[in-house]
């Protein structure tokens, strides 16, 4: 059995002995089913994503895959492989074939019909990758079809509220039937109870996230907790998250007397029976648009209304770009175990669907058999819930990431090393290692892996940074105990530059942006667990246990986001200064004797500045660059949708000494900000490389919960350079020193104030 973890990543000890165990696991490779899972994630990528049949566009693919790997990982040798490959492939994708390598099939894939004058052509073409969430600039579509484009905007949110004052202290319950309509991991239907305390503070809150309703049959579900000493508020609802249907009703908030009697605190029309079916309910606030929330007068789990919530979409019809597959174009692939596949990449259509293929019932005996698989039973202890994120998951990356030329992996190596790893997975929370680990290769600073064990950890109540080679504290909100400057030698009895360095394993990204985000997780760990600190003070070494019971971000420095430092210099803290706040101040800025932008964050919706400071208009209009594929495997590209940002000079403008202050916590919108620093000269730069990940964020959900994020699009430099892993580099390179933590001063900043001299 694999060692198991009690942490999250990148926690200290925990990720050194996951780490340790991946190591250990390297002998397991050759596992009998690996080369069946490796013919069948093939399979499906040149399927799902670049044959163009109507089948393929109708099924299931997620409930698809984990039926499939059930089918495909026992079989005995090539015979036994050939036919469960067609018995999955051939529904959804009548004009395939396999073979066996070398030889060629017997009859053609593709029989062309005699007049094809009113029949129109059936081909993928993607502009990046859709996943259909959110308004992005990816497109994927087939030619001559209708595609969704987006749909939703994340979540649709209903709520009710009602004060809380005389209700603290209580014990209080939520509970509704819900029933769901719906398909896709990250597609789910929740219930959401919180409670506000006083000066803005959250109290209890539950929704669900990690308990997430699929189920397409009425059921009741609920939420326990307890009302805070100093509660004010009490907020409830209902969400539905993702694309689907959820229905909703019964609801019932209770809390418990003095005689432990549950009562009703007076939620107002619980069951959605006040009001007009096909209007919005009374009584109940709907938060987000990208949703409908419509009363339902039939169907009803109890009386004889309930409420519907569904995502509205957008969807497209036409061509993202000029170039697609033609009749006859053919991708002829090697699956492995030696069997080949030939697969179409355009057929013809007529008025009934795609030509092709032989029509059968296979198709719609497949869909039906797909649907005995419930998404609420997908959890990732399942190791063929497992199996399937990885194919699904390696697919994404290996026909779409943009950054395969600059980055060092053998990606193909990384899919048998990642199903030997889900196989030897004990439960959900190995397998998130195992698919941090899978991401971590990419070097992708966007690259992440996202699920409910993840949530379930809390850090240390200090901030640690990298100086001088040592992890020193920068902050602390526990001073009695730990203090600015210690040196922390080790945490649960590992060396701390060990466990930094094992952490950084399972993160995504360039050097430095593995180094700040592995420091700023450093400690994490499972709520009011102590780590026990090993730390070094000037001449002493102190033993120090500390509670994980921290969440957030302490500030080293508690500065206005806009202050004069000295007669004629401003600082400006653009990580916490929105445009609105610095709009009025410009004539004040354009006028100083020099301004200091800190960018060592993440805009705060205020790149207009930039307009401000151009002396002429932007004509760098083509560093984002979203790929075109109509190939598989990313062969044959054909070229890149280029956009930027076209700003034009602004007034009043910005005429004294400009410096940037950046470093490694600088990402994506940063650093296109700062893309336009370095690219017009419009500063000095004081401070280290950010962290050199740019571009689109294109997430996609897995079956088991979990969500990945990666970088969709292609980002350079201004002048077409590199800049993934790179990042904007400083023209006064400035590092922290350990003497000036110590002292409390910001030695950047004080570069900065120097170059004003």
């Amino acid at each position: 059995m694999k060692q198991k973890t009690p942490g999250i990543l990148p926690c200290t000890l925990m990720v050194l002995s996951m780490a340790l165990s991946f190591c250990a696991k390297e002998g397991g490779k050759d596992q009998p089913s690996i080369p069946n899972l490796r013919a069948f994630a093939k399979m499906y990528g040149y399927v799902r994503y670049f044959h163009p049949s109507d089948e393929a566009s109708r099924i299931d693919w997620e409930r698809f895959t984990v039926y499939g790997v059930r089918r495909v990982k026992g079989a005995r040798n090539q015979k036994d492989l050939k036919t469960a490959l067609e018995e999955l492939f051939l529904p959804v994708a009548p004009t395939m074939q396999i073979f066996q390598t070398g030889e060629e099939p017997e009859e053609p894939a593709l029989v062309m019909p005699e007049d094809t004058s009113n029949l129109k052509i059936v081909a993928w073409q993607h502009k990046g990758v859709n996943f259909g969430r959110g308004n992005s600039p990816y497109i994927s579509s087939r030619l001559n079809r209708e595609s969704v484009l987006w749909t939703g905007g994340g979540s649709g949110v209903l709520s009710q509220g009602l004060d809380a004052r005389k209700f603290r202290g209580k014990a209080i319950r939520l509970r509704a039937q819900v029933k769901t309509n719906m398909r896709g991991s990250g597609n789910q239907a929740q219930l959401w109870l919180r409670v506000d305390r006083e000066k803005n503070t959250m109290g209890f809150f539950d929704n669900m996230d990690s308990r997430p309703i699929q189920a397409d049959e009425w059921r009741e579900y609920g939420i326990s907790g307890t009302v805070d000493d100093d509660a004010v508020m009490i907020f409830f609802g209902a969400i539905l998250s993702g694309n689907g249907q959820a229905w909703f009703d019964g609801f019932q908030l209770e809390v418990k007397g003095e005689d432990n009697r549950w009562e009703s605190p007076g939620a107002r029309n619980p069951g959605f029976e006040e009001g007009k079916a096909g209007k919005k309910p009374k009584f109940w606030v709907a938060q987000r648009s990208g949703y409908t929330y419509t009363v339902q007068e039939t169907g009803a789990a109890e009386g004889i209304q309930c409420l519907l919530i569904e995502n509205r979409s957008v969807k497209y019809k036409g061509k993202p770009f000029t170039e697609h597959p033609q009749i006859g174009d053919m991708m002829t692939k090697e699956l492995g175990r030696g069997l080949s596949c030939r697969i179409p990449l355009a057929l013809y259509s007529d008025a009934s669907g795609t030509l092709g293929g032989e029509k059968t019932d296979a198709f719609a005996s497949l869909a039906a058999e797909l649907k005995s698989i419930a998404y609420d039973e997908m959890n990732a202890d399942n190791e063929d819930v497992r199996l399937a994120a990885v194919i699904l998951a390696w697919n994404v990356f290996q026909h779409f990431y943009p950054y395969f030329d600059v980055v060092d992996v053998d990606w193909d190596a990384e899919l048998t090393n990642t199903l030997s790893d889900a196989l030897q997975d004990d439960d959900e929370e190995d397998f998130f290692y195992t698919l941090s680990r899978m991401v971590a290769k990419l070097n992708d600073g966007h690259g992440s892996v996202m699920h409910r064990v993840l949530f379930s950890q809390l850090g240390l109540p200090i901030r640690v940074e990298w100086v001088e080679n040592q992890l020193v504290v920068t902050a602390s909100s526990d001073k009695e105990l730990v203090q600015r400057g210690d040196i922390i030698v080790s945490i649960d009895g590992v060396q701390a530059k060990k466990c930094i360095e094992e952490a950084e394993k399972y993160i995504s990204g360039s050097p430095q942006w593995k180094r700040v985000q592995s420091c700023r997780r450093f400690g994490y760990g499972k709520k009011g667990t102590f780590a026990e600190l090993l730390i070094r003070r000037g001449k002493k070494t102190i033993e120090v246990s500390l509670e994980r019971s921290f969440q957030g971000f302490i500030e080293e420095w508690n500065r206005p986001p806009i202050q004069e430092l000295q007669d004629g210099v401003f600082y400006v803290n653009l990580d916490k200064a929105p445009w609105q706040v610095i709009q009025p101040k410009l004539d004040e800025l354009a006028v100083a004797k020099g301004v200091i932008f800190d960018m060592r964050g993440y805009p705060n919706g205020n790149h207009e500045i930039i307009c401000h400071l151009l002396e002429d208009k932007d004509t760098s209009d083509a560093w984002m660059q979203v790929p075109r594929f109509i190939y598989p495997d990313q062969e044959n590209r054909v070229g890149y949708h280029k956009m930027g940002w076209h700003l034009v000079p602004k007034r009043p403008k910005i005429k004294g000494k400009v410096v940037f202050i950046t470093d490694g916590r600088a990402i994506s919108y940063a650093e296109s900000f700062m893309s336009f620093v370095e690219h017009y000269k419009l500063g000095e730069i004081v401070g280290q490389p950010t962290a050199g990940a740019n571009g689109n964020n294109n997430p996609f959900s897995l079956p088991g919960g979990y969500r990945v994020g990666w970088t969709g699009m292609r980002v350079v430099k201004h002048d077409g350079s590199q800049h993934h892993q790179v990042g904007i580099q400083p023209t006064v390179p400035v590092k922290r020193t350990l003497q000036g933590v110590i002292d409390g001063r910001d030695e950047l900043l004080e570069k900065a104030v120097e170059l004003m001299q």
